[in-house]
Parts: structure tokens; sequence; C-alpha cells
């Protein structure tokens, strides 16, 4: 099985709605109604409709082919790219943003795909991309006592490939030639398994959750989940 085959069957067997739209809703805050953007990785199209929701033209790229099948199904525009192997089909320039939404984990040659985003913004435009944060407090401590597990809807999902901290993921885009990089970050405290059940539970989540925000967006490196970078491509 390949990674197309792979995510074909991955997003055939997602339900409809299935995803954490807190998260996406860090992109769409971002945008301005009118921009021309390309959701890089768009899977079912799910971001792809808050997007269009916002006002935002959307064209939507995916390694799969179910991905860019369910995302046509909403009145999007989306195409099969495999970004390991193929360049994406547009000009360079030709978005006012280029969005890499959790796509870029999953495939193997990160600076290529990122330098290839980054050739379809256009110069003043904007990069954003979300990426699981490995730099996460509980797999810093797991890592001091010899362990790494493979949590379900973490950073170590089985479905990813590859890593990224905060810190490393300012450098690739450094090396990719942006600049007036910002990182916001995102708890995702229901996931089971990143974080103990004895202080996230259906009883204290609701007192938990508002420091716990409050850590995130002061040290998005160590508390955050899921990181959103923000980047602009000099003009």
């Amino acid at each position: 099985m390949d990674l197309r085959d792979y995510y074909d069957n991955h997003w055939g067997h997602v339900p409809e709605g299935q995803v954490d739209y807190s998260r996406l809703q860090y992109v769409v805050d971002a945008l301005e109604p009118g921009e021309h953007v390309l959701d890089s990785g768009c899977g079912p199209g799910f971001l792809a409709a808050l997007m269009t929701e916002h006002g935002v033209h959307v064209v939507g790229t995916d390694v799969s082919s179910v991905g860019p099948e369910r995302t046509r199904g909403r009145g999007i525009e989306a195409f099969q790219v495999d970004l390991d192997t193929e360049s994406l089909p547009f000009a360079d320039g030709t978005f006012d943003t280029v969005v890499a939404n959790s796509n870029l984990e999953h495939l193997f040659f990160m600076h290529r795909h990122i330098r290839e985003c980054v050739r379809c913004v256009k110069p003043g435009g904007k990069f954003i991309w979300l990426v699981p944060n490995i730099g996460h407090w509980r797999y810093r401590t797991w890592l001091l006592f010899g362990r790494f597990p493979y949590v379900p809807n973490s950073p170590t999902d089985e479905y990813h490939i590859r890593y990224v901290t905060a810190y490393e993921g300012r450098r690739l885009l450094l090396d990719a030639g942006l600049t007036k990089i910002r990182i916001r970050g995102h708890a995702g405290t229901w996931v089971r398994g990143l974080y103990p059940r004895l202080l996230v539970n259906k009883y204290t989540k609701r007192y938990v959750d508002p420091p716990y925000e409050l850590l995130v967006r002061l040290r998005p490196s160590v508390f955050a989940r899921y990181l959103c970078f923000y980047a602009v491509k000099p003009a």
C-alpha cells in the first residue's frame, strides 16, 4: 500500500465533521474575505468549507483521491497531488495565502513540501502551517524516562512520519525565505492519552482548561498540542 492508497482508505472512513473545528478556526481567523487560498492537504474539505463560508476563494489539493472528491462535493475546486513525487500544479505566486493543514507531517520530504507551498504564495502573501508539536511537555517527560508512546490524535499518531518542534518549524520557514514568523498554540485537551485523565476528565476539564489555555498562549512550544505558524513571503 502506498501513501495514496493509505489516505484513500483513511479519508474514506472519516465521518463527516469529525475534526477539531476550534483548531481550524486558527486559520480562518488569519484570512480576509476575498483572498485566493490554496488548502494544501485539504483532506475531505472540512477546513476548505469553513474558509469558503468566510468569503475566501479556496482551491484544495491532497495526496489521496478520496479527499479531493469529498471536497469537490462541497462545490470547492480540488485536485489530487502527491507532494512527495509531484509539484503543485500552479504558477509561482498564484495565491494570496497557502495553508498546509496538518499534512506535511504525513509525507517524507518536508523541506521540499514547504518550499513548494511557498513558491505558490505571491510576494507579500502568507503561509499558514498547522502541525503537531512533538515538543509538548508530555513527550519531553516521556522521553526523559526513555518512553515514546504512539498516542492516537496526538503528535505521535501512528500515521505521522515526521515530527516538528516550535524551534525546528521556525527554522524550516526561515530556510524557505519567509519572514515575520509568529506561532499560536492549540491545547487540544480532549486528546485521550496525551493529558493525564486525573487532570482532564469530564469533572475537571472545565476547571483545568482556562489556566492551561493561558500556559499555551505564553509558551506554545511546551504546552501546545498543535502549533499554528504564520509567516510572510517577502515582497
